[in-house]
Order: structure tokens, then C-alpha cells, then sequence
């Protein structure tokens, strides 16, 4: 016997009180009521792959459910937090009018988020706690274990069960603090529901419907019956996807029709125009029939462009019955797209011909219909499922000449419809594509891209030589000496590892040297001429270029080396997990590579993230967050140098490191971001952000990185113009601190600037060296001093000669007592030159 909760006037805006109407037709919850929580609000919260947003479609599943409860039921009540898209309603405000009221159950409607392949159902409830202000109130499991499994039969997905949030969330049942809101203030039973993935391309799709949320609502309506024990009426609901024999595609604007029930399964100009441009891009196929009259059902299937598809079907009368059904389309085949296209004038003459048909084709047929150009012999080989023809020529065709390709309209598709050639309609007609050769390519390949850069100086002591070339080389061209580095002064060749990489039709050489360059001094890049195009053009000419070592060598703290279990650990999340990713579509995702990979640290993996931007969004970001593991629990400060390896697409998109800043053990922190770089190389290059000289973007954060910090992110956003999908490798994510070699090891010619270097080791337990450079001769004061500004200790105060110099800080103060654990500040005064440099002393 239900108890009927006590009423009070409280009363807010946003919320709806609805109450039943006479003439219920399922009794046995009088006297209970309901408050129903569209989880989020607004519509640019959680949205999903195609722009469908979660909190759109939550509010009309709570008003679909609301309708069920209050039309067929005695229940009291139905509360909303919100009734409209407008409505802001924070999470304080849902439980504390929930708590006013006060309801007898709270119900949480949401969907989940993550890689863009999951989807599934999952129920979370409230368990016991240590800490007694969190409620556990019993029914809450209870009803989630009866949810679930209606919400994952109902929507035909996986279903990883009822979980209790603390075992979900932090692995025991015994947490101390709990994620979810709902269960930590509600003071009624109350559990949340996660109804499949709105980054799933094919949920997203039928999330839109508004016969979807329905269904959704059903589930939840017949899970609150059955836990307190009331029958459930006679379904005699039809249900399915309606979609394209061949290609598995759901069809839009199909006609479902059952015992006088109809429904037609949504279209561009009905909904999907909403969230795309391309008619071609969005569908569902999704059917509901409401109210069919049983035990059977004649369901009758029709779309435009189709035969139509005439079942018998059985119906269940205690959940939904489900028929799928798979359509063939009535269109004859036709030609999708050729190359060469019809009119080209600069075919190129080695390149096979591509014909792309809009079907699977019947083989025989096509290939007698078939007339190659100028009767040229060749090969025909298929793919695509039959759909692409391609014909290679057995000598390339002669350049600069005529040529005709034909079908006849006796070709056929595996469904016996004869070839549309003009595109009528109608079948039976052939095709004639008309084009010309181009000339023949005479020109070698040209390097067109050095790193270094000819003339550089200061480069890092061990870089990876990158030569980027404006078409692709024939790789059998490419032997282990085509790029030489060699020490300029006694003519060493540095030993090393070259590679070669295809990128976007293009080639670059990667040369990996396996030892230290020497600093300070010239080297000079090789590159030996027998390089040929794929057309077999050849350099024949030696080319060289130079550059000029720094001084300095550095001390590398990883962070990530990305060799192990990068997909199975959880450490980094998808794109898609991420709620400030944005502007991307489907096939955004990251990866594990075991071909693309940075050789300076014989590394055997790298991360690969593909991206495909939607070019008619206004705002794109990926965020490839790391959210766990070793690599999370590294911390520095902004004396470090934070780097990277990215292997470069010349897509002309752009790429930035972000940080944790302050408190990074506690629950809130700034995120700082480096300035974005872009990615106009092919191949492997250096990134590198100098915290303290580099400066910050702009992101979330306040600009400043003035605290102990943590990785948080790798970033990439796309800007218009720059490409729109491709693969970029990522490698040793790194800290590095610099160190400078000693003047006895590498001499070399007097300083032409004031130089205060950072400190090693930084941070340090028991000294520290800091070096520091004078052009001039003049008085030099170097300084230890506090974060209050009070000096600390006088390292030194004398006048020098130009030159490089060491000074030696034992943290102890200016009366040899040691000093606290903290950041301290070394300034370097010369004149009216003064430069600093943060340390960080731990002991």
C-alpha cells in the first residue's frame, strides 16, 4: 500500500505540477507521485555527434512520461523541474523543490556520453555511506535493477546494469563524497537513468525522433508498475528501423502501416534539417505504431524510390514488437561520380580510370557493356561491394591525346536493373565520357620544406632532421644514405636512422640521429641526389644546408612515452568524452600506432588522433584529455620547458599543450593553455612551450601559470581553409629543464647578450646550479629571493669580465640557516638589466 506523501504551497516557475485526470485506467498508484528531473538545461549542454543536444531530448521524454503517468494511471502527481528548452534550473534548485514539495520519488532522465563506438544503458542509485549527511534511502536499486533492463530491451542496446554510484564511481560502496547531486540531497528514493550514448552517430540519429522518446518513456512507465506490483496493460505497439537492403542505410520518409495505424519515419525537410545542410547526411528510420489491434498485424512498408515490402506480423502484448525491415530500391543504376570526369583536359596518363555506380553492379554484364579508351588492353578489378569498376591500363595512355570511355546501357545491377547512363531515371541508356591526357611530369621532386631551417642556430642537440618534398618519392629511390649530418670542422658523419613517410600525396625524410650533437658548433644536412618521383624523374644534383648547434643540453622528466596500454588503461579519453570538444564529427578518435614513431627514444608505439571537423560548425576544439594514471600524478612548475613529438599532416590545423594550475589535489583548478601552434610540416618536428618566456593562450584560465601544475590536455582546433579530416602522431610527451655545457668541454666565442639559464636540478633537495652569461664588463648582483619579495640570499656581488658564469645555492640564507621548502626567485642584476628565474627547493 502506497504512502501518500504530505503536500505543502511551495511553488516554483519553473516547475509543473500536473495532476491526473478522472477516468484512470490502471489503479494502484493513488496517493504517490512523482518529480521527474530532465537532467541538464538549456540546448548547447551535452551535445551530441550530429548537434542533437541531451537536455532537448530528456525534457520531451520526461513530458511523454508525464503524459502516460497522468492519462492511464490514479497516480496524485507529476512534478517537472522544467517544461521548456529556456529554462535554466540548477541542481540545487530540482532537489530543493523536489524536497519541498515534498515528492515521493525523484527521477533523474539523462543519456551518456563517450567514445563515439559505446553505447549503452546503465541506471545508478544511491548506496550506503560512511558519512551520514549522504542519504541512502531505500527503492532506489530496487527500481534500477527493474529499469535497465526495460530501458536496454527497449532500446535494443547493451546494458551495463543497475550500479550503485559510489562502486561505479569510485570502486566501493563506501565513499565518503558522491558525483551525483540527486542522491546526496533528495530526501525521497531516487536513481538516474543513462539512456545510451549521444555521441553515438546512431543513437544521436534516433534521439531526434520524437516517436523515440516515446518508446524511451514507456520503458520507465512500465518499470514504476511492476515495482509496485501493478499489471501491465496489453502493449500493442509495433516498432523498428526501416532501412536500405544494400546499404544498411535507414530510410527516410518511409510509410509504415499497420491495422489502420500509420507513421512515417522522419525526413530532411521534417527534422534533419535542423542539424545538417546535406539532405544525404542524417537518418533514422525509425517506425512507431501505436494502438495496432492484435494478435497479428498486416504491416505494410513503402518509400519513394522503393518496392514496397508486405509482412504478416505477430504482435507481444506485454513489451514492444520489433520488426526491422530492409527495403530494395526501385532506382536503376547510375553513374556517381568517374575519373576521369566527363571533360577533363589534364587526365594523367599513368592513372588508372575509376567508375563509381550508385549500386552493387552485375560483373559479367558491366564488363561486356564495357569499352575501354582507344581499345587499350588492361585489367578490370571491383570494389566497394561491386559498386567501383577500375580499369588499369596496361601501358600508361599516350599524353596529351583524345579519348573516349564507354557503357552501354545493357549493363546491369545485381537486381537485374538495366544502367541509367544520362541520369533520367530511366534505365537502359549508355554512357559516354569524353577526356584528354595531360603532358607527362618532367620535373624531379623538390625538397620544399627543412627542419632545421638553413642558417638556424641554437637548434636543440639532438633534432630530428625533417626534408618535406612537394610530391611523393618512389620509396625504392629512398636508400639509407640519402641524408647525411655531418660535423662541420673535422667532417664526422653523425650516425643515425632515416625514414620515409607518404603524407597527402607528398613525401618528407625523417633523419633520427642516434647520439648528442656537439654544441655550439655547425652541421651540415646532405642530401644526395638518385631520388626519384614516382614517375621516375631523378635528382642528380647534391643539395646541402646548415645550422649551428646551441649551448645547452637538458634533463627530460617524462610524462607520457605512450607505449603502454594506451587504449586499455583509461589514462586518455576519447575526443568525444570531453565536454569542451566541439565542431567534430563522426571517425574523431584516438588511436595506438606502431608504424609512425619517434625513433630518438626507440619507442615502438605513438598516439594517432584522426580528426574530421564539421566545416559548418563556428567553433572546433579537440581535447585529448588525460584523466588518469602515472602520467596525471607528474608535477612541475613554469621553470620547466614542456614538449612534445608531433608528426605533421600540413593540414594547416593548430595544436596547443593545456595544464592544471593551483590545487591540483583539489576540487577546483585553472586551466592554462600554451599559444597555439600550427601544423604546416609533414612529419616528425619538436613542440616546445617555455612556460616562463612563452607566455599563455587564452582558454579558461586567468593567463597566469603561477602555481604547481599537472598535464591536462592535448588540443587541436581547426580553422577555415585548413583541412578538414586527418591523422596526427603524437610522441614522448615531455618536461625539460636545460642545462649549459661547460666551457672546458665546448669552447666558444664570448656572450652577446645577458643570459640568466634556469637552474639544475630544479626542483632540487640539497644545491643548485644557476648559470648565468655577461657580454660586458660591469658590476653583476645574483639573488636568491622569497615569494614576499625579501631577499634571501646573496649568491653574488662583484665586478666581471665578459663571459659564462656558475654560481652554487645550497638553500641555506644569508646566516647559513636553511630555508623552508618553497619557490624562490633567483634575479640576475646587471646595470639596468635584470632578469629572474623561479626554483623550487624540496626537501
Amino acid at each position: 500500500m502506497l504512502s501518500p506523501a504530505p503536500r505543502s504551497a511551495v511553488w516554483l516557475v519553473w516547475a509543473v505540477l500536473a495532476t491526473r485526470p478522472l477516468g484512470a485506467q490502471v489503479t494502484g498508484l493513488a496517493g504517490w507521485d512523482i518529480f521527474l528531473d530532465p537532467g541538464h538545461s538549456g540546448i548547447n549542454q551535452n551535445v551530441g555527434i550530429f548537434g542533437y543536444a541531451e537536455p532537448h531530448k530528456n525534457l520531451r521524454v520526461a513530458l511523454e512520461l508525464r503524459d502516460l503517468l497522468l492519462t492511464t494511471t490514479d497516480i496524485d502527481a507529476v512534478n517537472l523541474s522544467r517544461t521548456n528548452d529556456q529554462q535554466q534550473v540548477s541542481l540545487s534548485q530540482r532537489t530543493d523543490l523536489a524536497n519541498s514539495i515534498p515528492a515521493s520519488w525523484f527521477h533523474s532522465i539523462h543519456s551518456n556520453a563517450g567514445a563515439s563506438t559505446a553505447n549503452n544503458a546503465l541506471m545508478l542509485y544511491g548506496e550506503p555511506k560512511e558519512n551520514p549527511n549522504l542519504r541512502n534511502l531505500p527503492g532506489g536499486k530496487a527500481m534500477s535493477e527493474i529499469m535497465v533492463v526495460h530501458l536496454a530491451n527497449g532500446m535494443r542496446i547493451p546494458s551495463i546494469g543497475a550500479r550503485g554510484e559510489c562502486q561505479f564511481y569510485y570502486g566501493n560502496p563506501n565513499c565518503t563524497s558522491t558525483r551525483n547531486h540527486v542522491n546526496r540531497v533528495s530526501n525521497m528514493p531516487s536513481e538516474l537513468s543513462e539512456a545510451g550514448f549521444h555521441t553515438h552517430p546512431v543513437q544521436n540519429q534516433r534521439n531526434m525522433s520524437a516517436r523515440w522518446k516515446r518508446l524511451e518513456a514507456y520503458t520507465f512507465y512500465w518499470s514504476i508498475l511492476q515495482f509496485y506490483g501493478i499489471a501491465r496493460p496489453p502493449v500493442k505497439i509495433m516498432t523498428g528501423i526501416i532501412s536500405d537492403l544494400e546499404s544498411g542505410v535507414p530510410v527516410n520518409g518511409a510509410l509504415a502501416v499497420a491495422a489502420g495505424v500509420r507513421d512515417t519515419t522522419d525526413t530532411y525537410a521534417g527534422l534533419f534539417y535542423r542539424y545538417s545542410s546535406d539532405p544525404e547526411q542524417l537518418h533514422n528510420g525509425f517506425y512507431f505504431l501505436e494502438d495496432v489491434a492484435g494478435p497479428s498485424a498486416e504491416l505494410v512498408v513503402s518509400a519513394p524510390d522503393y518496392y514496397p515490402d508486405i509482412l504478416q506480423v505477430a504482435l507481444v502484448d506485454s513489451f514492444f514488437t520489433f520488426r526491422d525491415v530492409q527495403l530494395v530500391s526501385s532506382v536503376p543504376p547510375r553513374l556517381i561520380s568517374s575519373t576521369p570526369a566527363e571533360g577533363d583536359t589534364s587526365f594523367p596518363a599513368w592513372d588508372p580510370l575509376v567508375i563509381t555506380f550508385s549500386r552493387p553492379m552485375e560483373l559479367v554484364s558491366v564488363e561486356g557493356a564495357f569499352t575501354a579508351p582507344g581499345g587499350v588492353a588492361g585489367a578490370v578489378t571491383w570494389g566497394n561491394g561491386n559498386r567501383r569498376l577500375t580499369f588499369t591500363p596496361a601501358s600508361p595512355l599516350a599524353y596529351l591525346t583524345d579519348y573516349t570511355l564507354t557503357i552501354s546501357g545493357q549493363a546491369e545491377d545485381a537486381y537485374g536493373h538495366l544502367f541509367d547512363g544520362d541520369g533520367d531515371g530511366v534505365g537502359g541508356d549508355g554512357l559516354t565520357l569524353s577526356f584528354r591526357t595531360g603532358p607527362a611530369d618532367l620535373s624531379p621532386p623538390q625538397a620544399v620544406e627543412k627542419y632545421p631551417a638553413p642558417g638556424s642556430t641554437g637548434l636543440e642537440l639532438q633534432p630530428i632532421v625533417s626534408i618535406a618534398f612537394d610530391e611523393e618519392l618512389e620509396a625504392a629511390s629512398v636508400s639509407s644514405d640519402a641524408v647525411w649530418l655531418v660535423r662541420s670542422g673535422d667532417g664526422f658523419s653523425v650516425p643515425g636512422t632515416l625514414q620515409h613517410f607518404a603524407v597527402a600525396g607528398r613525401s618528407v625524410l625523417n633523419f633520427f640521429p642516434s647520439q648528442q650533437l656537439r654544441g655550439s658548433r655547425r652541421h651540415t644536412i646532405w642530401l644526395n641526389p638518385g631520388l626519384r618521383d614516382l614517375l621516375g624523374n631523378e635528382t642528380t644534383t647534391l643539395r646541402t644546408f646548415r645550422f649551428d648547434t646551441g649551448d645547452q643540453s637538458f634533463d627530460a622528466t617524462g610524462i607520457d612515452d605512450f607505449e603502454t596500454e594506451l587504449d586499455d588503461s583509461g589514462n586518455w579519453w576519447e575526443p568525444s568524452q570531453s565536454g569542451s570538444t566541439d565542431g567534430i564529427l563522426a571517425g574523431t578518435d584516438k588511436g595506438v600506432d606502431g608504424t609512425v614513431i619517434n625513433l630518438l627514444t626507440s619507442g615502438a608505439r605513438s598516439l594517432s588522433i584522426s580528426y574530421q571537423w564539421d566545416t559548418l560548425a563556428t567553433t572546433w576544439l579537440i581535447r585529448e584529455y588525460l584523466a588518469g594514471g602515472a602520467p596525471r600524478q607528474v608535477h612541475f612548475d613554469d621553470s620547466y620547458i614542456l614538449q612534445v613529438y608531433v608528426f605533421g599532416d600540413g593540414g594547416g590545423n593548430k595544436f596547443r599543450f593545456a595544464v592544471d594550475d593551483n590545487n591540483i589535489s583539489g576540487g577546483t583548478f585553472d586551466h592554462e593553455v600554451s599559444p597555439w601552434t600550427t601544423i604546416d610540416w609533414i612529419g616528425w618536428r619538436l613542440v616546445s612551450w617555455d612556460m616562463f618566456l612563452d607566455g599563455t593562450g587564452i582558454w579558461l584560465g586567468d593567463g597566469n601559470l603561477d602555481g604547481t601544475m599537472r598535464f591536462d590536455s592535448i588540443q587541436l582546433t581547426h580553422e577555415p581553409g585548413s583541412a578538414a579530416s586527418g591523422t596526427l602522431y603524437i610522441d614522448d610527451l615531455r618536461l625539460i629543464q636545460s642545462r649549459l655545457f661547460a666551457v672546458e668541454d665546448d669552447p666558444r666565442a664570448l656572450p652577446g647578450a645577458f643570459v640568466l639559464h634556469p637552474n639544475y636540478p630544479n626542483p632540487f633537495n640539497s644545491s643548485t646550479t644557476i648559470s648565468y652569461e655577461v657580454p660586458l664588463r660591469g658590476p653583476v648582483e645574483l639573488t636568491i629571493y622569497d615569494l614576499l619579495g625579501r631577499p634571501v640570499r646573496t649568491l653574488v656581488q662583484a665586478t666581471v669580465e665578459p663571459g659564462r658564469y656558475r654560481a652554487l645555492w645550497d638553500g641555506h640564507d644569508e646566516a647559513g640557516q636553511p630555508v623552508v621548502s618553497g619557490l624562490y626567485i633567483a634575479r640576475l642584476q646587471a646595470g639596468e638589466i635584470s632578469l629572474a628565474r623561479k626554483l623550487v627547493l624540496v626537501k
